[in-house]
C-alpha cells in the first residue's frame, strides 16, 4: 500500500524537488490539484475557479467518458490503461495543449503536476480509510453510477480504493517514472480531513497568489 502522509497540513511554499524542477519555467496563472481518491479534488476545484473566475477542467471526467464509451466501468478501464500507454497519451494531449497555450486554469488530474510545471501544483492528502469512506457514500452520485463506480459495502469500498491506488502509483511509474502521490512533486500540500472544503479552498488561493506574486492573479 502506498504511505501518504496524513499528518501534514501544509508544506513550504515551494519544497525543494518542486523549486528545483521549475527553476526554468515561466510561471502560468494555473493551479494543478492531485491527490488521491475521495480528498476532494472535485469540489476544492469548483471552489477555487469560483474565488479566482478561472475555468475548471479535469481528465477524471475524460476517463470517465472514455471507459463509458468502452463499455467499462472505471475500474476496468484502470486495469486496462496500465497495458496500454496510448490511452494515457490521449488524456496526456490534452494536459500538454493546456502547458503550451492555457491560462486561469483550475486542472484536477494526477498527473497535471508532470505535464504542466508552470503552474502551481496542489496536492490534497487524506487518509485510506476517509478515502473510502466518502467514496462510499458518494456511490450513488450520477457521474459514478454511470462509470459503474458503485460500491455495496464500505469494506469494498476500502478494497477497491486501495487498488485504485495501487493502480495510479504502478502506471505512472511504469510510463512515466513519476509518483502522483509524492509531497516533493508539489508546490503546496494540505489534508483535507482537517479542514471543511471552503477553508481548503481559501488556503490554496492564499499560498497560490503568495506563490504568483508579484504578478496580478
Amino acid at each position: 500500500m502506498h504511505d501518504i502522509p496524513n499528518d501534514v497540513n501544509i508544506s513550504p511554499m515551494n519544497t525543494p524537488a518542486r523549486k528545483c524542477a521549475i527553476v526554468a519555467v515561466m510561471k502560468k496563472r494555473i493551479i494543478t490539484l492531485g491527490g488521491l481518491p475521495g480528498s476532494g479534488k472535485s469540489t476544492v476545484k469548483r471552489m477555487i475557479a469560483e474565488k479566482l473566475g478561472y475555468t475548471m477542467l479535469s481528465t477524471g471526467d475524460f476517463v470517465r467518458d472514455m471507459a463509458h464509451a468502452r463499455n467499462l466501468t472505471l475500474e476496468e478501464f484502470n486495469d486496462l490503461i496500465i497495458h496500454d500507454k496510448t490511452l494515457d497519451e490521449e488524456i496526456d494531449s490534452r494536459l500538454i495543449k493546456i502547458e503550451g497555450d492555457g491560462d486561469r486554469y483550475v486542472v484536477d488530474s494526477h498527473l497535471a503536476f508532470h505535464f504542466i510545471p508552470s503552474g502551481f501544483a496542489v496536492l490534497l492528502t487524506v487518509s485510506l480509510e476517509t478515502s473510502a469512506e466518502r467514496i462510499f457514500n458518494d456511490s450513488s452520485s450520477p457521474s459514478r453510477i454511470k462509470s459503474g463506480d458503485t460500491m455495496k459495502t464500505l469494506d469494498e469500498a476500502r478494497e477497491r480504493t486501495a487498488r485504485r491506488i495501487k493502480n495510479h502509483v504502478d502506471r505512472y511509474k511504469l510510463h512515466y517514472g513519476v509518483d502522483p502521490y509524492h509531497p516533493e512533486s508539489y508546490n503546496f500540500v494540505i489534508n483535507t480531513e482537517q479542514y471543511d472544503p471552503e477553508e481548503v479552498a481559501r488556503r490554496v488561493v492564499e499560498a497560490y497568489k503568495a506563490w504568483l506574486a508579484p504578478e496580478a492573479v
